[in-house]
């Protein structure tokens, strides 16, 4: 395999002309690119993974971080469930992502969080593919005098503006979310 090329670019859009325009960048792995539309800078990160099947149905995923996962199939396609179905993995991802934002957002906001679950429920088509349907998201959010409206407004972000799996996969799937606040010192 040849040496990975690592490069930057830079490329300057106006923004009467951005509003009709698709942009498709083909990157050289391991580059970063800035693209300036009108005054926002959009970064274009890549990411790595490696998949290797190890037998039957089972592959070890293995993180560009250096992290690796077990994704493994049921016993009737081949796999002796020991670890995620892919489909699982991808749902995990997406809640680990908005979970994670939820859980920053209301730090910043100085709320006092003890404790953040994001449950996920997914309806999947009854055909080949099997892709997602519905995706809805509960957040089960502890913790001390937290305010019902920094609550909303980190599950409203998250939803809309920093959780890159959720946002990718609304493009194609219904997402909805809601949320419950529990009340540490009530209990």
């Amino acid at each position: 395999m040849p040496e990975k090329l690592r490069m930057g670019f830079s490329l300057l859009i106006k923004p009467s002309v951005a509003e009709n325009l698709k942009i498709t960048v083909w990157a050289i792995k391991g580059a970063c690119c800035d693209i300036l539309c009108g005054s926002v800078i959009v970064k274009v990160k890549e990411m790595d993974v490696r998949i290797k099947w190890v037998e039957g149905a089972m592959f070890l995923g293995e993180s560009g971080s250096g992290h690796t996962v077990v994704m493994d199939g049921a016993p009737e396609n081949g796999g002796r469930n020991l670890g995620l179905r892919p489909m699982e993995m991808l749902l995990t991802g997406m809640g680990g992502c908005t979970a994670f934002d939820v859980k920053m957002i209301l730090d910043k906001a100085r709320q006092n969080v003890t404790d953040c679950v994001a449950e996920i429920h997914a309806e999947r088509a009854d055909a080949v593919p099997a892709v997602f349907t519905k995706i809805h998201v509960h957040f089960i959010i502890s913790g001390k005098k937290l305010t019902d409206k920094a609550v909303a407004r980190a599950v409203n972000l998250s939803a809309e503006k920093y959780c890159s799996a959720s946002i990718m996969l609304s493009k194609a799937v219904d997402i909805t979310h809601d949320y419950e606040i529990i009340d540490v010192d009530a209990q």
